[in-house]
């Protein structure tokens, strides 16, 4: 019902302002030649203005009546937008409207009724389609606003499911790799096998880890300060096992210092993954997935021979890069493997270059990949996008 009378409300305005407009056209004395508009500027610009444009102005607010009754918008943003556009109308309108009187109360008014007549529809028209516009504005940033709230509750939705979930996984793999290690200390039982099932549950913490980071969408970023880039990338370089193919040139990121490490990470990760070619480990393998598995410092005992360099971009270009010298990526691949769920690696879970994304993005830097001087993967973090 409210939409009804919104829609009624708003094309009787029109439908006035549109009579009004015409009835001062075709008024008695108005015969003016058409012929005689079009030829005279100085009859012609004035009939415009205060003839042709008015009765625009009415046709579309008489549209905005119709739209107001077929659009599926709430009814309470209908409502509001037909006050607007009856306010527009009340204030233009009303000036007008006592400054004609005014000027009659002091017989100064030098124009004929049709004519008062005819500025009142003029501006009740410009009024009606001005307070359409401030409508139409509060409307959809109304619904802006309720977008945004609705997308805050479901990304704390799904932080919450991510973090049940991720904790629900992790007991029964804590519970099963502590099996493991009774298994292996009270029975005299095949390494191999062992390895093959340790491997599993590291392979499956490594992915909730990665989900978790991918959930929340790499948008915990705390205070950006100045960072030593080389002190960030050693430590990364040490929690992956990386061992002596390190090189990183001095220089200071604005960043910050954990979610800088995390990318270096699983940028290291990366390389290890790839460029080991035939040699990488996996289920089918459990002699070398047991040596590949993580000690008690958390480091791996032995890793894939690869060479990773870091340091500034060239040129004028402010930001960094990673580079190793494995095999890179083919340029055909290069577009998508920062989505989620690609990997060229075969065990890889297809998150890691997805976080890297997020994370650097949440930096306001700009990621791309290309390949390196070696013919390696190249990244390039460009920390000033503009």
């Amino acid at each position: 019902m409210r939409r009804q009378l919104s829609a009624g409300v708003i094309s009787g305005l029109g439908v006035s302002a549109a009579f009004l407009t015409t009835i001062s056209i075709v008024r008695p004395g108005f015969n003016t030649d058409m012929s005689e508009l079009l030829v005279t500027p100085s009859k012609l610009i004035p009939f415009i203005t205060e003839s042709v444009i008015p009765f625009l102005f009415a046709l579309i607010i008489i549209a905005v009546g119709y739209w107001t009754w077929i659009e599926q918008r709430p009814e309470s943003a209908m409502v509001r937008l037909a006050g607007w556009c009856a306010t527009g109308c009340l204030i233009i309108g009303g000036f007008e409207f006592l400054s004609a009187y005014s000027q009659f109360l002091s017989n100064t008014l030098n124009r004929t009724e049709w004519e008062v007549i005819q500025q009142l529809s003029s501006a009740v028209a410009r009024g009606g389609v001005i307070g359409i516009a401030f409508g139409l504005f509060d409307i959809e940033r109304g619904r802006a606003q309720r977008r945004g709230e609705e997308l805050e509750r479901q990304v704390e939705r799904l932080e919450e499911f991510a973090s049940v979930v991720s904790h629900d996984l992790r007991s029964p793999l804590t519970v099963a790799k502590g099996h493991i290690e009774l298994i292996r200390a009270e029975y005299d039982l095949d390494g191999n096998h062992l390895a093959h099932i340790e491997f599993a549950h590291d392979r499956m913490s490594e992915i909730i880890e990665d989900s978790l980071t991918l959930a929340r969408g790499g948008s915990e970023v705390a205070e950006k300060e100045p960072v030593e880039l080389e002190s960030v990338a050693s430590r990364a370089w040490q929690t992956v096992g990386g061992g002596d193919g390190l090189e990183v040139a001095e220089m200071t990121v604005s960043a910050d210092p954990e979610r800088l490490q995390r990318i270096l990470e699983n940028l290291f990760r990366n390389s290890f993954d790839h460029a080991g070619g035939d040699s990488q480990p996996s289920l089918e393998d459990p002699v070398e997935a047991e040596a590949q598995l993580p000690d008690g410092s958390g480091q791996t005992t032995e890793n894939v021979d690869v060479n990773v360099s870091v340091g500034p971009l060239s040129g004028e270009e402010t930001g960094f890069y990673v580079e190793d010298d494995g095999p890179g990526i083919p340029p055909e691949d290069r577009d998508e493997v920062f989505e989620a769920g690609v990997s060229g690696a075969e065990m890889g879970s297809g998150l890691g270059l997805a976080i890297v994304r997020r994370v650097a993005e949440a930096h306001g830097w700009s990621v791309s990949v290309t390949e390196g001087s070696e013919g390696g993967a190249r990244f390039e973090f460009h920390t000033d996008p503009e």
